[in-house]
């Protein structure tokens, strides 16, 4: 079965938005919901319910759930907004540093798990590097459009897809799930529409995905570097490593979740899934759908113990 785009959703229904983001505040169990934590979770991008409703607020209300004190006090230009202090600001950036374990990180990765929103340390500190210097934290640095192939900006549409579980939308990147802007993807492909297209025409491709890629992997500073397996050995007639078609194709089979326990990185962030060898490439296993599976990287590791 071909891997499609999702259409537009110029024709939901106002009850279909909100029954979605009530679907979404009952999984993760809150009485209020940020934008990003329904980008993470939802069926549709956030920006469909400000044209829709006017306001995430009036959304929240709608839905009957609370809206958070700062929130509703920035859109109404209240006291509780203005009195924030820049020790409450700088606190929670280094709360959000404890959670990421990181000391840098951009302000989208800031966005899923802060309290205030981005703008509010813009228009405090200036900038979002100045921010995190006040902080004691170390300066974000991005990584440089025109520096990044085309390959790799797949591989990285890829991993996002894997991670929310859906296919990514606008508002995603924007929020920062990816360590590429929109403005990326824009000068590489015209467009991010552009970028989904050509991912889905690479994944759908009709060449042997089998075939033997470099594969990328991700350091520190979250840049890739090529890694060249030596030959193989005679006895196998395929690359041990999957390539990213091959890769992506495995996990869209088993829905984005191990199929030993479950689990998905839609629902829990700090989950990692690998492709494993149902029947080990030590004995004779090769590289191909039917010997492929899905699974996280503990059940991994505990299958690897058990062979």
């Amino acid at each position: 079965m071909k891997f499609e785009l999702r259409e537009h959703h110029r024709n939901i229904s106002n009850d279909d938005l909100i029954d979605d983001v009530k679907r979404v505040a009952s999984i993760i169990g809150k009485k209020t919901l940020t934008r990003d934590e329904y980008s993470q979770y939802g069926k549709y991008g956030s920006n469909t319910f400000l044209r829709r409703f006017g306001s995430w607020n009036t959304v929240l209300e709608l839905c009957d759930l609370d809206v958070n004190v700062f929130q509703r006090a920035a859109a109404q230009g209240g006291h509780n907004y203005s009195a924030v202090t820049d020790e409450q600001l700088i606190e929670d950036l280094n709360k959000v540093a404890e959670v990421l374990g990181s000391s840098s990180f951009s302000s989208g990765d800031y966005q899923k798990y802060g309290e205030f929103s981005r703008a509010t340390f813009f228009r405090r500190f200036g900038t979002w590097n100045n921010a995190l210097e006040k902080a004691g934290l170390i300066p974000y640095k991005q990584i440089p459009g025109r520096k990044i192939s085309d390959e790799l900006i797949l591989q990285e549409i890829e991993r996002v897809w894997i991670k929310l579980g859906r296919q990514p939308t606008t508002t995603d990147i924007k929020n920062g799930v990816s360590i590429f802007s929109l403005n990326t993807y824009a000068r590489h492909f015209g467009s991010w529409r552009n970028a989904l297209r050509t991912f889905v025409e690479y994944i759908n491709g009709e060449e042997d995905s089998s075939h033997e890629e470099p594969f990328f992997e991700e350091n520190e500073a979250s840049n890739r570097i090529a890694i060249n397996y030596p030959e193989l050995p005679s006895k196998h007639k395929t690359a041990r490593e999957p390539n990213l078609r091959l890769k992506f194709l495995v996990m869209q089979r088993d829905n984005f979740k191990c199929c030993m326990c479950g689990a998905s990185p839609a629902k829990d962030p700090s989950v990692k899934l690998h492709i494993d060898h149902v029947q080990p490439w030590s004995k004779g296993g090769e590289t191909v759908m039917d010997n492929l599976q899905t699974l996280c990287s503990k059940c991994n590791l505990g299958k690897s113990d058990i062979l």
